[in-house]
Formats: C-alpha cells, sequence, structure tokens
C-alpha cells in the first residue's frame, strides 16, 4: 500500500483518504461471500443488530465477526488494509473492532460524529472502510469534512453539536468495491438513510497503535454490557448499536409481519 503525494496532503488535511482499486476482481467476490456469510449468521455468531425499515426487518450491523471468518480474518490481518494503517499511524496498528453496516433499503444513516468518542480505551484510532457494493449519495454513502478539527467537537451521547460542524464543507465518498477509505478517529463523518431500491453494505475496520495495547477483547466485553444495560434503544429513541448513539435506525416493530432481510430471525 502505497500514498502519493496528493495522498499524503489529502490525510494531513482532512483526516481521510480514498484509494481506488486495492483489491483484485477474484479478491472482492472473495470478500463478498465471506461477507455474506457473517450476514446469514445472524445472532448465531458474534455480534448482530437489526433495525425496521419501510420494507420490514433489517439486519442493520454485524461485528466481532474475526475470530469466526477466515478469509476475513487474512484480510484484516496482513495485506493493504492493516498495512496502509501502519503506514498512517507511524507505527504497527493492532486491530480494535470490525463491522458489517448492511444499510439495505430503507435502512438508517448516522449523525454526524467522531469515531474516537465512542472508544474510550484508545487516544488514537483509523478506520477503513471496504465497501461491499456501490456506495452513493441515493443509497446512503458517507460524507465527510474537507478538514479536520484536531480535537474532539463538542458532543451529546457522540453526535457532533459543536457550531464547527455547522460551518464545515461535506462532501461525499462515492466508492465501488475494492476501494478503501482510510479516516482518522477525529475526521467528523455522517451518512444518510439508503433511500434506493438496492443495498450499501461496508465493511468498517479500526485499528489503534499498538504502543496503546490491544483492547480488542476489553472492547466488546463493555460493548456488551452497555447495549444489554440500554436494551438496545438509545435516548434518542433509535436503535443503539454504538457507545454512541448516532445510529438513526428505527427498533424492530414486534408486529410487523413484512418480509425480512437475510439474518433477521
Amino acid at each position: 500500500m502505497e500514498f502519493d503525494d496528493q495522498q499524503h496532503q489529502t490525510w494531513v488535511t482532512s483526516g481521510w483518504v480514498v484509494i481506488r482499486g486495492a483489491f483484485t476482481t477474484s479478491e472482492i467476490a472473495a470478500i463478498d461471500n465471506a461477507a455474506r456469510e457473517v450476514e446469514r449468521w445472524g445472532t448465531a455468531r458474534g455480534l448482530a443488530h437489526y433495525e425496521q425499515t419501510p420494507h420490514g426487518p433489517a439486519i442493520a450491523r454485524s461485528e466481532d465477526f474475526e475470530p469466526h471468518q477466515a478469509v476475513l480474518r487474512e484480510r484484516l490481518r496482513r495485506g493493504p488494509i492493516p498495512d496502509g494503517v501502519d503506514h498512517l499511524l507511524g507505527e504497527p496498528g493492532v486491530l480494535f473492532k470490525e463491522k458489517i453496516n448492511y444499510k439495505h433499503p430503507g435502512g438508517g444513516g448516522f449523525a454526524p460524529h467522531q469515531d474516537l468518542t465512542a472508544y474510550p480505551q484508545v487516544t488514537r484510532c483509523i478506520s477503513v472502510m471496504a465497501p461491499l457494493d456501490p456506495a452513493s449519495t441515493d443509497n446512503g454513502c458517507l460524507w465527510f469534512a474537507t478538514q479536520r478539527p484536531g480535537r474532539v467537537l463538542d458532543h451529546e451521547r457522540g453526535v457532533i453539536v459543536d457550531p464547527w460542524c455547522d460551518t464545515a464543507e461535506w462532501v461525499p465518498v462515492e466508492v465501488e468495491p475494492g476501494d478503501l477509505v482510510f479516516f482518522d478517529g477525529l475526521a467528523p463523518h455522517r451518512s444518510g438513510t439508503n433511500t434506493s431500491d438496492r443495498s450499501r453494505r461496508a465493511m468498517y475496520l479500526t485499528y489503534n497503535p499498538a504502543s496503546e495495547g490491544d483492547h480488542r477483547g476489553p472492547y466488546y466485553a463493555d460493548k456488551r454490557r452497555r447495549l444489554e444495560a440500554a436494551g438496545g434503544v438509545g435516548q434518542s429513541g433509535n436503535v443503539l448499536i454504538s457507545v454512541n448513539d448516532d445510529f438513526l435506525g428505527r427498533p424492530l416493530d414486534p408486529e410487523s409481519t413484512q418480509p425480512t432481510r437475510p439474518g433477521v430471525p
């Protein structure tokens, strides 16, 4: 994984950068097949979250799947993803967490936030978004601020309320399977609801500097405790799938008889 001068400058200025075509066609197919397997697990392995969409119940996120899926484990541990993270961190990175956000048709987006506010175990992190489907403005792609704030912005339960956010320039990041988006824990970002008729699945891998230790196990133990205590619903009334209450998906309707997506019991 190499970054040219322009990509380095983008990273320094904004805290995020897009790398196009990081995987071959066969690698993309293998990653896609593995991600579909994880989706079919539902709650059988790892951790899964669900939401109510206009089309019925849908799986919103799978996480903590690395120990159970060998193909994805290989991509998380070796190759362009960890290589790029190591380069940007300036030291080896350690896997902190992993997730797949499915954003099936009608799936909720995320309010403006900074990832670092959801990770109290570390002081620095870099995440990598690996799109599994084409991501565009109509199906809820990521939007990033063009300037790195250099600090944790004022927020309520993780949702940015700082005036900085209101005056920032935001740009959509439209990507294809095989691309990678690297972004640091302070990079403000958001995404909209999927208003299209196709899914916008994306895998997100987060790493912290090795010098800060390995916190993956304690993070997931703490997260499970928090979610159980909250009953899976945030103070916003939306589904709680993070330490932050920034997800805009609605809780499942227990009386819904509409068709379900894969992975929904």
